[in-house]
């Protein structure tokens, strides 16, 4: 079949609720029905399959059933007949069950052209109240922007981890926060590595891998001797750092001799990988502030945290999106941003400011990337490398 037949195809994981349903919906209205001063316009021949990643059947079923009854008052029939909305069941937090969706994807999809690299968790335990009464009173603004005042587990492991403590090879230790946020992610990349490939003989725009970071981001939360932050008593913010440094450290020459070994198509049984392609390309976003279940708390709090994600973006801050869907603005725009080589190598954040409305800035990065890069890549790649010997010696 002709390449340029095929439909776009885009996986979203997480894409049940919060952002990452905001994700589908907005790259789907954007995809068949762009903003007259955004993305070119989709060919009227142009097809598109959103393939959402869940952790269960039902989930996916229901995200489906609420993205069409969406789409019912938002695209026309012509468009909705192009679009085909699919699932598949995957936990990241275990390796096995990634290695089969990662069969299915394979099997079901010649080519993926977007990755929004969304699913994550946050291992919350508690509110820090006396914290976050300090930290409102001296900076109302980022006590709700990065918030010191979440009291997270420390050394939580994986459910796969605590399922398997009693085989006769211990287990390697794999942090909560780390898998489900990033390395679950990584490992899956690899594993559909050859449809996230592009032609180098019908010259194709090269897939791109779109790893949703966080405002959150912090440096003194990441050690790069603890990357899965099983130590640190912020995880979740040292996994989304981390997400920082590997996205932008992979335009690094210190790091293309990683980043090839990870971008290599794995040879499967007789089959020889195509000896010319285009591997894909990693871009980082965030979706500024935005409210989500990601983090359970009570009723009453989510109001007020609502009521002061308003009162913040009344006084001035770009970052309190509030709204999932606008939140979504700046992933959907790396992926269909005809601009790639203007934007890859920094990061870009949903933005949303009083009386102007929503737009995507830059982020800085205050981590050093160039200094910690090349050994986190090696350490991923080492990883990755394990987890994979290991698998295959188990079947």
């Amino acid at each position: 079949m002709d390449s340029h037949c095929l439909p776009i195809v885009a996986l979203i994981t997480g894409a049940n609720s919060g952002l990452g349903y905001a994700i589908a919906c907005r790259l789907i209205v954007e995809f068949f029905a762009p903003k007259a001063d955004g993305y070119p316009a989709s060919p009227d021949s142009a097809s598109l399959t959103v393939c959402l990643a869940t952790r269960s059947t039902q989930k996916a079923q229901s995200a489906i059933a609420g993205i069409n009854a969406f789409l019912a008052s938002r695209l026309p029939q012509s468009a909705r007949s192009r679009l085909e909305l699919a699932h598949v069941i995957i936990d990241l937090s275990s390796p096995k069950s990634i290695i089969a969706a990662a069969v299915e994807l394979r099997s079901k999809y010649r080519r993926i052209h977007y990755v929004f690299c969304n699913a994550a968790v946050v291992p919350f335990v508690r509110i820090d109240w006396p914290m976050a009464a300090r930290q409102m009173v001296t900076n109302f603004i980022e006590a709700l922007t990065v918030p010191r005042y979440k009291v997270q587990g420390v050394g939580w492991l994986t459910e796969i981890h605590s399922r398997e403590s009693h085989a006769k090879e211990p287990l390697p230790e794999l942090g909560a926060a780390f898998a489900a946020n990033v390395f679950g992610h990584y490992y899956l990349l690899h594993e559909i590595m050859e449809t996230l490939h592009a032609s180098a003989i019908a010259p194709d725009a090269p897939s791109r891998i779109i790893w949703v970071g966080s405002i959150e981001s912090d440096p003194l939360t990441f050690d790069i001797d603890d990357i899965q932050g099983i130590k640190s008593a912020q995880p979740y913010e040292s996994s989304k750092t981390l997400t920082d440094i590997l996205v932008l450290g992979s335009y690094l020459p210190e790091v293309q001799e990683y980043l090839r070994s990870y971008t290599t198509i794995p040879s499967r049984g007789e089959s020889s990988p195509p000896a010319y392609t285009i591997p894909p390309i990693f871009l980082i976003t965030h979706p500024g502030i935005v409210s989500t279940t990601i983090v359970a708390i009570p009723w009453w709090q989510t109001y007020a945290k609502v009521a002061g994600f308003w009162l913040c973006r009344a006084f001035g801050s770009p970052w309190h999106c509030i709204d999932p869907f606008i939140g979504a603005n700046a992933p959907v725009w790396l992926a269909l941003s005809p601009n790639v080589d203007l934007i890859k190598g920094r990061k870009w954040g949903s933005a949303c400011l009083w009386g102007d409305g929503e737009t995507v800035l830059e982020t800085q990065v205050d981590s050093d990337v160039a200094a910690y890069s090349a050994q986190l890549w090696s350490q991923m790649e080492t990883l990755r490398t394990f987890w994979k010997t290991r698998l295959e010696s188990l079947r």
